[in-house]
């Protein structure tokens, strides 16, 4: 049996995260956006210190809101988002990017403003000041970083607390091809990928599901879970087909001597689906958090 929280309890800790990251969001934005102001219109003022000054004003504007109000509510919102990952609780999954994204993004505010104090210090020499405000943007940073690396990571503590006696598990790599669109999705098990799907998708049969050796897998819901069965059907060189043409189409690479083995699209494939979670403009960061392997 499964562990998890009243329905009102869910619904609780759904708003207050949704809420938190909603105030976060707001901080950001008018953090970034008051940058762009400023930046503009100190273009208009003459400032000394070889242009120091005025880029210290416009960095430490742009981070404003990477404090440690913004960082509070962003772990207080990925705390909530963690109890309803751990309900299993439907939105969950894009709570967590979300919560994900804040962290990343006020970890660069945060950046953005110990460097523009650093400016401002190194032409009043206060050095003081200078190793407190580093220190504490230190922290906030380890902060941040860490939160997106323990929400990345909650498959598996999640599974260890809730799931140790499931007997539906199997052991192998689940590929969920979109019936329709020929897109794919790589899971790195089968518990990951009947959490990574929507209930909705497989009542509306609309994805086939294989395991990395070509297996049909059938889809059910039961009690509001997903449940993947691995059937007697296999089509290996039907799944082979569609793992290239999608991986050809996305500009995926796979090495030359496995692109006859499906299980060597997986680990691509869900590195290419994990950044297309994140903006474009924040890809480069989401790289730092996705899995090795």
């Amino acid at each position: 049996m499964r562990d998890g929280l009243a329905g009102a309890d869910a619904r609780l800790a759904r708003a207050a995260a949704v809420l938190l990251l909603v105030a976060t969001g707001i901080r950001s934005l008018a953090s970034v956006v008051a940058g762009f102001v400023e930046w503009h219109d100190s273009a208009n003022t003459q400032f000394g210190q070889g242009g120091r000054i005025r880029a210290a004003d416009v960095l430490t504007t742009f981070g404003a809101a990477g404090d440690g109000t913004g960082i509070l509510l962003v772990v207080a919102a990925a705390a909530a988002v963690w109890w309803l990952l751990r309900a299993d609780q439907v939105g969950a999954t894009a709570l967590r990017l979300s919560a994900s994204w804040a962290f990343a993004v006020v970890a660069v505010l945060v950046i953005m403003d110990v460097v523009g104090i650093a400016l401002f210090d190194s032409i009043t020499r206060q050095t003081s000041r200078t190793v407190v405000e580093s220190g504490f943007a230190l922290a906030y940073l380890v902060v941040a970083v860490g939160g997106v690396l323990l929400l990345q990571r909650y498959d598996a503590a999640v599974a260890e607390l809730t799931f140790d006696d499931d007997d539906d598990e199997f052991d192998a790599f689940v590929f969920a091809v979109d019936r329709k669109s020929g897109d794919v999705r790589a899971f790195m098990s089968s518990w990951q990928a009947a959490r990574g799907m929507h209930v909705y998708w497989v009542e509306d049969d609309e994805f086939a599901f294989y395991t990395d050796e070509g297996v049909v897998v059938e889809a059910s819901v039961a009690d509001g879970r997903i449940v993947l069965q691995p059937t007697d059907v296999v089509r290996r060189d039907e799944l082979l087909t569609m793992l290239r043409e999608f991986a050809n189409r996305r500009g995926i690479r796979v090495d030359a001597a496995d692109v006859d083995d499906p299980a060597a699209y997986a680990v691509p494939i869900a590195r290419w689906q994990g950044l297309e979670n994140w903006p474009p403009w924040m890809r480069p960061i989401g790289r730092l958090f996705q899995p090795r392997g």
